[in-house]
């Protein structure tokens, strides 16, 4: 059975019906005579006469044009579709440290804290959140995950295809506040976080991108940093590090009373990407940081079989063609056999 694209269409065919049906069944025009006594003995009227057939070519011309209207569609099923896609788990640093900002360097202290004030300039945090919507959005036929961590680590969002609800998740991180109390970078624990996170989903190509501004400073009772690289590297997760923030970031009143530590080790970072066949990264600012996306964006390509809705093809067209000769072929039989009966 065909599909329609506009089904509420086909509705105007029960009117047609009905307008044809009273015309079918009308009592023919009269004519006037001199007498009726020719006429006593004759026939009961007929419900069919010639002109009939050019009532019912037009009506089928009409229907034809009605159901092309209404767009019928043949062929629609589930078939196997191939998409360019992986499975990725974004593990991200919350730490208290992504609230520092990495201004241009050429900037006075007191211009940066200007623009700080006027919310000219964005946090690490903020970068980070701005990469990442823009790395999801592209990434269409990815499943992706985000994991947060600071002293802890938490599975904010599994891997999926609604990216939608991930961008929402994302957009929950307006800001550290809620770790401020909490003093650490546990990248350990956030690679052993995505780890579990991938470990359900059966892609042969499973990524891990882990994003952070610092260096592991939390004893981690489990395991060190390059420990759970191993586990990921044996679960064949392939983990890309980049490494956010510059050299001299400014920090804020706040962080700088709370004594937050802003340490960046890049060899940790390294071996981290080196043990999982992956790839390090350094992004010092914004555009640094949308640069090292692009470049992970196309790294990670793989093909993703699966079963989505496929119109075949649309068959309106014959119904034109249909509805066009049909009443073409009534045009031609009004003016040439029934001219002298109609």
């Amino acid at each position: 059975m065909p599909e329609f694209a506009h089904p509420f269409v086909l509705w105007l065919i029960l009117p047609l019906l009905l307008g044809v049906a009273w015309r079918w069944f009308s009592t023919p025009a009269s004519i006037a005579v001199s007498s009726t006594k020719h006429y006593t003995n004759a026939p009961a009227p007929k419900y069919f006469a010639p002109w009939h057939i050019l009532l019912f070519l037009e009506t089928l011309a009409t229907i034809a044009f009605i159901v092309a209207l209404a767009r019928p569609q043949q062929g629609v099923e589930l078939m196997p579709q191939s998409q360019e896609g992986t499975d990725i788990m974004l593990v991200l640093d919350y730490s208290n440290s992504m609230d520092a900002y990495d201004p241009d360097p050429s900037l006075s202290e007191s211009t940066v804290r200007r623009l700080v004030a006027e919310e000219a300039i964005k946090d690490r945090l903020d970068v980070a959140r701005e990469q990442i919507q823009r790395f999801v959005k592209r990434r269409y036929a990815d499943r992706i995950g985000l994991v947060i961590f600071g002293v802890d680590a938490y599975l904010s969002c599994p891997p999926t295809l609604d990216h939608d609800h991930l961008i929402a998740k994302v957009d929950q991180l307006t800001g550290s506040l809620l770790y401020r109390h909490e003093r650490g970078t546990n990248i350990a624990g956030g690679i052993g976080a995505g780890v579990n996170a991938l470990v359900n989903h059966s892609e042969s190509r499973r990524t891990m991108i882990l994003i952070t501004d610092g260096d592991h400073t939390v004893d981690d009772e489990v395991f060190t940093p390059e420990e759970a690289a191993e586990v990921a590297r044996d679960k064949e997760i392939t983990i890309h590090t980049v490494g956010i923030g510059s050299d001299n970031p400014f920090l804020d009143t706040y962080l700088r009373s709370s004594g937050a530590s802003i340490q960046f080790d890049t060899r940790n970072l390294e071996k981290i990407a080196a043990i999982t066949n992956g790839r390090f990264f350094r992004a010092k600012d914004n555009q640094g940081f949308e640069d090292v996306m692009d470049t992970i964006d196309a790294l990670e390509t793989t093909s993703r079989v699966h079963e989505a809705l496929v119109f075949q093809r649309d068959l309106y067209p014959l119904f034109l063609i249909c509805g066009a000769i049909t009443l073409a072929t009534a045009f031609l039989l009004r003016h040439t056999l029934l001219r002298e009966i109609c």
